[in-house]
């Protein structure tokens, strides 16, 4: 699967600051997981993955990255990973840019199928998971597509977390949302839930080229070394 816009805004929006262990479920590639690690850089970080050629080429990018020294792959669930009692409790923060299309057509390319349609990853389950993983003061964050923000809000409160962050993904300024990127914390936060507004592209595409926004270049500054001229 090609990297994605989701899991590049995932990767820069999300928290990671003083984590020492954390999880990314259903890492693919290893994208988010690689981000993570760059801009922890005393973490430990497992990307889990279930489909066989999607975790050799993360360990591949994993061994090619500075980080290769605290960056581990594991094959299998999330599911079954969090049910195992010596993983459970331990982790910082739980990311995830889970597959999260419902009963909608599927290819037959069972690899895309898995990446995209959420049989194998429902919501309630993830949930469940990070709740397992999670220690008391361990943060979900999670890309989620904004028309079924409200299944996944409902869900996450009533087991317990308690929203810290958000923020609405528009294609453009001006149009609506697609996507929500939500943080979310275990222990009952002192303030307010943070609300922020990013549109990947301002105005008009000039010669059919995107003119990005400050905010998307700003997450995104860390991770490239030189912008294309407008």
């Amino acid at each position: 699967m090609k990297v994605g816009t989701d899991a590049l805004l995932l990767g820069s929006w999300s928290d990671v600051s003083d984590a020492r262990k954390i999880i990314d479920a259903g890492t693919g590639s290893g994208i988010v997981a690689l981000m993570a690690a760059q801009r922890a850089p005393i973490a430990e970080v497992t990307g889990v993955e279930l489909e066989p050629n999607a975790v050799v080429e993360a360990k591949a990018n994993g061994a090619r990255s500075p980080w290769s020294d605290r960056f581990y792959v594991v094959e299998g669930t999330i599911q079954a990973f969090a049910a195992m009692t010596e993983n459970q409790g331990v982790f910082d923060v739980f990311l995830i840019n889970p597959p999260f299309f419902h009963g909608k057509p599927k290819s037959p390319d069972e690899a895309r199928n898995l990446a995209r349609h959420d049989d194998a990853m429902p919501y309630a389950e993830f949930l469940d998971a990070a709740w397992n993983l999670l220690n008391p003061e361990g943060a979900l964050q999670v890309v989620w597509p904004w028309e079924r923000w409200a299944e996944l809000r409902i869900g996450a409160e009533v087991r317990g977390f308690h929203l810290l962050r958000q923020a609405e993904v528009c294609g453009r300024e001006g149009h609506e949302p697609r996507r929500v990127l939500s943080h979310w914390i275990k222990l009952p936060p002192t303030e307010a839930p943070q609300h922020e507004v990013i549109c990947i592209e301002r105005g008009e595409r000039v010669d059919g080229q995107p003119q990005l926004s400050k905010r998307y270049k700003d997450l995104l500054s860390p991770f490239v070394l030189t912008w294309p001229e407008p």
